[in-house]
């Protein structure tokens, strides 16, 4: 730890009102108020440091910091910046490139040993009234809300399960699950789960 002259005199380094240490003299500087007040040989105050100040900054590593922080910035031309982002532009650009021709290898492994890859839909609802009708109330797509409790009191229908699943089979998709997961209480709500695989075109 520093004595309270040596870190008021550290401080006036830092705030340029001294250009070195031997200008304050430790025998007529001293404590005034809740100032610390550096004087040279000839007893003129060359600078006055708060005691909170100076109790900071006897703390070495604090005072690294503060010699640190005083330091001034380095200075980057115009041209020197963009030169920088440049730099960084075409290295994501190699980035990108580099995860695409691993991309395009591995896709060329699986080819090659013919492993099939796969797209894959999930979808939510819950019927309209016992269902009859297959008509649904709440309809929700690979997490994305198509038709919602509340589109009851408007004019937004969507289309009958019936619908949705022959759509899906002329696009490829083919049912792998079906779980329904019923809620026992009186007038609770029985949601469907489907899910659907179609082989990566």
């Amino acid at each position: 730890m520093l004595s309270d002259f040596e870190a008021a005199v550290e401080a006036a380094l830092i705030r340029k009102e001294i250009s070195s240490k031997e200008i304050a003299d430790e025998n007529r500087s001293g404590q005034r108020g809740n100032n610390f007040e550096l004087k040279n040989s000839n007893g003129k105050v060359v600078s006055r440091i708060s005691l909170e100040r100076v109790d900071q900054l006897k703390d070495p590593e604090a005072l690294a910091k503060a010699i640190a922080a005083a330091q001034p910035k380095v200075k980057v031309s115009k041209e020197e910046l963009e030169a920088e982002v440049k730099k960084r532009k075409e290295e994501q650009q190699e980035q990108i490139e580099k995860a695409k021709a691993q991309r395009e290898d591995l896709l060329n492994t699986f080819k090659e040993k013919g492993i099939k890859r796969w797209d894959y839909k999930h979808i939510r609802l819950d019927y309209k009234g016992r269902g009859i009708t297959q008509e649904i109330n709440l309809l929700d797509i690979d997490g994305e809300r198509v038709r919602g409790w509340s589109d009851n009191f408007s004019s937004k229908e969507v289309p009958t399960l019936p619908e949705i699943l022959n759509k899906l089979g002329d696009d490829g998709w083919e049912m792998i699950s079906h779980v329904v997961n019923q809620d026992l209480a009186q007038n609770g709500t029985t949601m469907h789960y489907y899910n659907f695989k179609r082989e990566k075109l």
